[in-house]
């Protein structure tokens, strides 16, 4: 490598490093993370893959994969909010090496990308899932070696994310339909994804009872739901997360089988009808591949007309200034929502441990952010929203709102499960012990429990101490009050 792109490319790691440790760690994990932190903690103490204890098991974690990576990690005593941030500086460090080896350029620009940054160390597996689909779509192929990679590249991403196995095919059917020629490697990494798929459905069958994931049933949705809400969604990631859709006008001119799986895999993602965190989590695996592919196009627009190396490397300079600039410019308005979140979840973490030491361990909680709270008290959960719930996630989504992640609820079977203390509102938090309850903050997917006669009659409102001066407003089944 020559000293010139050695110092560019430790530029890069360097600016990552500094943007990551300053603007983004100090924002995370999200709460859903917690969710998989849950399932590690209980494998690595020899409990199995469950969220509650001595209960059937319940897939309600998002990544088969990455739950066994931070199961390790846990064996070894390391704290797995902190380990979930360590690997996801690690795996977003190796997407940009592998992305630099294609374009020193593409890898500049996504540092700038503050999507891929805050979701890289977001505590879930869309790091691990950013890192194999930059692998899949950038190694080629072309030795014993890298096809080996390929297969494990394949395999991996199938356990990683449910679209996983999907995103292999969509690959496949871009690099065939780019050539218009069979390509024996690729068609042997999807082969190796299949059969990924069905152990993976073998296991799911077997250990958890069922052909999909709770998780991803609980948030399935009918297409004429999602669809509109799902592509508006992608819209704006393309927009704002793309440069203002710069990267997508010099992406036509990239590799036709990379611009092809952008162009089939993104819709595809776009069902599922976008997401309730910010910053389009679910497209961010994508920001590479979108970045490289802009690259490519920069590159061949210059080449249409040659120009002298110097004004090459202004014309490049000036286009890498302008993608620089349509990509910070909305850093300003994110970063709120992203400090927002985090709140919540330092809020949510704190109640858990001051319920831990104020109510008996075997206590059963029922809520809806099923994350940080459940993951500090320890308190078996009753997740109102069906992630964890086999009889939720089943019933009919309520489309009287919308709110992707929130659509199933069921008060009546909640209150019959006689949890022990209920928190609605996400927990509000107040100064004077005497304060009514704030109903007007309870969500539309906790009003079916409210409206049931047995919620007045079976609890009553507590106000449980915080040491500082404010008091948590939970619910409590009237015999422990």
């Amino acid at each position: 490598m020559q000293p010139s792109r050695t110092l560019s490319l430790g530029l890069v790691v360097a600016a990552y490093v500094t943007l990551t440790f300053w603007l983004v760690a100090p924002y995370t994990p999200i709460d859903d993370a917690f969710i998989s932190f849950r399932y590690a903690r209980h494998l690595a103490s020899g409990h199995g893959l469950v969220f509650n204890l001595n209960e059937v098991p319940v897939e309600g974690y998002s990544s088969l994969a990455w739950v066994l990576i931070l199961a390790a990690g846990a064996l070894v005593g390391i704290a797995l909010p902190a380990l979930s941030q360590i690997l996801g500086f690690l795996l977003g460090t190796g997407t940009l090496l592998v992305l630099a080896r294609r374009s020193l350029l593409a890898a500049a620009g996504l540092v700038a990308c503050l999507p891929w940054l805050y979701h890289t160390l977001n505590g879930l597996e869309t790091c691990l899932m950013a890192f194999l689909v930059t692998a899949l779509t950038s190694i080629p192929p072309d030795t014993p070696r890298r096809r080996v990679t390929g297969h494990a590249v394949a395999a991996l991403l199938v356990l990683t994310r449910p679209e996983g196995l999907l995103c292999v095919l969509v690959w496949t059917a871009a690099v065939h339909l780019a050539d218009r020629r069979l390509h024996r490697p690729e068609i042997g990494q999807a082969l190796t994804a299949a059969g990924a798929f069905t152990i993976q459905l073998a296991f799911r069958l077997a250990y958890h009872g069922d052909w999909i994931a709770n998780s991803a049933r609980a948030k399935m949705l009918p297409l004429g739901f999602t669809l509109g809400p799902g592509l508006l969604d992608l819209a704006r990631f393309t927009l704002v997360g793309g440069a203002g859709g710069l990267l997508l006008l010099l992406a036509i001119g990239g590799t036709r089988s990379r611009l092809l799986f952008l162009l089939l895999f993104a819709p595809a993602l776009a069902v599922s009808g976008g997401d309730s965190f910010p910053l389009w989590r679910f497209y961010v695996p994508l920001a590479p591949v979108l970045f490289l592919t802009a690259a490519e196009g920069l590159e061949r627009l210059l080449a249409l007309r040659p120009l002298p190396e110097r004004t090459a490397a202004l014309t490049r300079g000036l286009a890498a200034a302008a993608v620089l600039a349509a990509l910070l410019a909305p850093w300003s308005g994110f970063l709120p929502d992203v400090q927002r979140e985090s709140f919540w979840v330092r809020h949510w973490e704190e109640l858990g441990r001051r319920l831990a030491g104020t109510f008996p361990a075997g206590s059963t909680i029922a809520l809806c952010p099923v994350g940080a709270l459940p993951y500090r008290s320890g308190f078996r959960t009753i997740d109102m929203l069906g992630l964890n719930e086999r009889t939720i996630a089943r019933t009919e989504p309520d489309r009287s709102y919308y709110y992707p992640g929130h659509q199933r609820h069921d008060g009546p079977y909640v209150l019959s499960r006689r949890p022990d203390l209920i928190l609605l509102a996400n927990g509000p938090v107040v100064d004077d012990p005497a304060a009514p309850f704030p109903w007007e903050q309870v969500r539309p997917y906790e009003r079916d429990l409210v409206a049931d006669p047995r919620f007045t009659a079976e609890y009553g409102l507590v106000r449980i101490p915080l040491g500082d001066g404010t008091w948590l407003l939970a619910f409590a089944r009237r015999r422990a009050t």
